[in-house]
This record gives C-alpha cells, sequence and structure tokens, in this order.
C-alpha cells in the first residue's frame, strides 16, 4: 500500500544573521510508524504557493511551537508571551485556510490546536497561570483529561481518562466556529476539540508524538494516516 504523505510545518529559529527550520523528530517517527511519509514544509510566502504544496499532500499535522501574536483576536500581547516567527504564523494561517478549504484530514497538536482554534474565530487565554484554580501545566507536567463520549477522539484513544502530558501556558478561551470540545483538564481547561464538518480535524492540546511508548496516543497518528490514505 502506497504511504500517504503527510505534511508537517516546522518552527523557525534564528541565531544572529542565520535562520534555521526546526522540528522535533518524534513528530516524524510517529507519522512514519503510523504508516506515513513526512514531508516537511517550509515557510510559504504566498497563497499560491500554499495551494500548489498542499495539493501534493494527503494529511498534514500542525505542531507545537510558540504563542500565536494576539492581534488575531484583537487583544494586547501578555508580559509572558513569546510570540512566534512571524514568517511560520503567517505560513501556519495560510495553510490552516487550505487545509479546511481542501478538507485535507489534519491532526493539529498544542500550538497547532490553538492555531486551529484561532483560525477559525476563536481566541485564547495568553497565560493559563492568571486563572484561579489551574494545575501545573507546563514544564511536562502530567494530568488526566476527561475525554467527551461520542466524538472522534474518544473512538481514538479509547478512553475517558487518559493521563497526558503538558507543555503549555495557553489555552483555549473562545470556542472558534463549527468547533466543538472533546476533552477538558480538571481545572476546565480545553484539551481537545474537533469538527463534525470535517473528514478529520482534530486538536488536542498535549503532545502525543512525546507518548512513543503510548499505543492509545499513537493511534491518534494511525487515525491521521488513515484518513489520509482514503
Amino acid at each position: 500500500m502506497k504511504r500517504p504523505l503527510i505534511g508537517i510545518n516546522c518552527k523557525i529559529i534564528t541565531d544572529g544573521e542565520d535562520s534555521y527550520y526546526k522540528l522535533d523528530r518524534n513528530y516524524v517517527r510517529s507519522v512514519e510508524n503510523a504508516g506515513g511519509t513526512p514531508v516537511l514544509m517550509p515557510a510559504f510566502r504566498t497563497a499560491a504557493e500554499v495551494r500548489s504544496f498542499l495539493a501534493r499532500l494527503d494529511g498534514i499535522l500542525f505542531t507545537g511551537g510558540p504563542d500565536i501574536n494576539p492581534c488575531r483576536w484583537k487583544a494586547r500581547k501578555h508580559p509572558k508571551a513569546d510570540l512566534m516567527h512571524e514568517d511560520r504564523e503567517k505560513s501556519d494561517f495560510m495553510a490552516l485556510k487550505e487545509t479546511l478549504a481542501r478538507d485535507l484530514p489534519a491532526l493539529c497538536i498544542c500550538c497547532g490546536h490553538q492555531e486551529l482554534n484561532v483560525a477559525l474565530g476563536g481566541s485564547l487565554h495568553q497565560h493559563v497561570y492568571d486563572l484561579p484554580d489551574v494545575d501545573k501545566h507546563s514544564e511536562g507536567a502530567t494530568h488526566p483529561v476527561r475525554v467527551f463520549g461520542g466524538n472522534r477522539l474518544r473512538e481514538i484513544v479509547g478512553k475517558d481518562r487518559p493521563t497526558v502530558n503538558s507543555w503549555h501556558h495557553q489555552a483555549i478561551d473562545k470556542l472558534g466556529r463549527g468547533l466543538r470540545i472533546t476533552a477538558v483538564a480538571e481545572d476546565g481547561i480545553i484539551e481537545g476539540v474537533e469538527s463534525d464538518a470535517h473528514r478529520f480535524l482534530v486538536g488536542v492540546q498535549w503532545h502525543p508524538e512525546r507518548m512513543q511508548d503510548d499505543r492509545r496516543q499513537q493511534n491518534l497518528f494511525r487515525a491521521l494516516i488513515s484518513e489520509a490514505c482514503r
């Protein structure tokens, strides 16, 4: 069987006059182990570049990274916000727009989960520790999440209270158009979203690619590959 091509977006790192793409190889490993062929995506400059590139893909993975510029939901930058490179942000949102238009199967992780929400008109809490009674959500903390029934995420992970990792300080506030909440942390932070209007459009706040030995978490990548093969 032909291995589907799965696009993966990258961080942009600048060091003086030098600029680099950077990607945690766990994303690549998870896609490969699930049966896909990873294709690293550059920072697109135009919508035409996005259309041409995504036309060759069977699915797409939006990865974690720094913070989104809050001007996208008409808010001021929080002092704790660490904004991503503007070239990546522009590229990611163009790619998300084209992904939605093509109904390309997509798995959105951490920052990608947040980008999906913002792309659909939602907003973010810029620093969850400003909220009352919030548990630790950064530096690799672990905590259970409640996965609601009757959605793709529950079908994929097969549990109603999996334990997940946590590497974020921002989270979904106002929910984007057409999304529904599929999972929440015990403190109420939104941990999963998806769209019923698309073939496969799933977002999770945690990092399943860093849970290589957890079969249920790796099922997220298998589900993406399965949809990409159709």
